[in-house]
């Protein structure tokens, strides 16, 4: 079974114990899928240098996607059982992995729209989440986010 498939198949099974109320459970199923695409990134990650390997761009597309979906799956997770400080700490960290990650590529490289939708995906979860838990924490996590792209478009 490749990453992706497996992948699915675990959030498949987080999102019925989300959907249950079994938050512990798919909180743990959700970094269980995170860790298997992370383990899967090296593969992807060389083919980010060499934007001439365009068949292979999808596989890495989709793989950035699926990451953000479990990481906000995650946060939604912890949000539910009102871990405020897990949930924004979550997606902050992520959506700095992402631009990062942009930083290190050419930015006409086919894997950089993946990347800029998922950094936009990440701080409207960010924002979201961070108004939600106004109440009981500063929203102080959305002043250390650095622009989603290095270049306006």
């Amino acid at each position: 079974m490749d990453a992706i498939e497996h992948w699915k198949h675990i959030i498949r099974q987080a999102n019925s114990a989300f959907a249950h109320d079994h938050y512990a459970l798919a909180a743990d199923l959700y970094q269980q899928a995170t860790l298997l695409l992370a383990q899967s990134w090296p593969q992807h990650e060389a083919l980010l240098a060499v934007p001439a390997l365009a068949p292979n761009q999808d596989g890495t597309a989709l793989l950035i996607i699926c990451l953000s979906i479990s990481v906000q799956n995650l946060a939604e997770t912890y949000a539910r059982q009102q871990r405020w400080r897990r949930c924004l700490s979550t997606l902050n960290r992520a959506l700095h992995q992402v631009i990062q990650l942009q930083q290190q590529i050419p930015p006409a490289h086919p894997a950089n729209i993946a990347l800029l939708r998922e950094s936009c995906n990440l701080r409207r979860e960010l924002y979201r989440f961070s108004q939600l838990a106004a109440p009981t924490a500063p929203c102080a996590v959305l002043a250390h986010t650095l622009p989603a792209s290095r270049a306006l478009h």
